[in-house]
């Protein structure tokens, strides 16, 4: 797919190393040029791992969530800041 893909998400998070947040666009809703939001809860461990990842809202259902769940699994916090239900709302989006 040649088309250039946007995605537009706020993260307002402090303690976070940045630049290793990264979310991707999903292969199947890049191929149908679904556009959507999603938003998601998630817990910060001791180790600075995240857990518990929730969607809480999805439009459209079933192109963003599985994408955005294993995004979020690889991020890495600063350590000794545990957190619980850290908000994300991601809008993906086409050009």
């Amino acid at each position: 797919m040649k088309s250039t893909l946007f995605i537009f998400f706020a993260l307002i998070l402090s303690g976070c190393n940045s630049g290793n947040h990264k979310v991707t666009y999903p292969f199947r809703a890049g191929e149908l040029r679904v556009s959507g939001d999603v938003s998601v809860l998630y817990d910060i461990n001791e180790e600075g791992r995240t857990r518990n990842i929730r969607v809480i809202n999805a439009e459209p259902k079933n192109y963003f969530e599985k994408s955005i769940k294993q995004d979020i699994s690889k991020w890495q916090f600063a350590t000794n800041n545990p957190r619980k239900d850290v908000r994300l709302d991601v809008s993906y989006r086409l050009d």
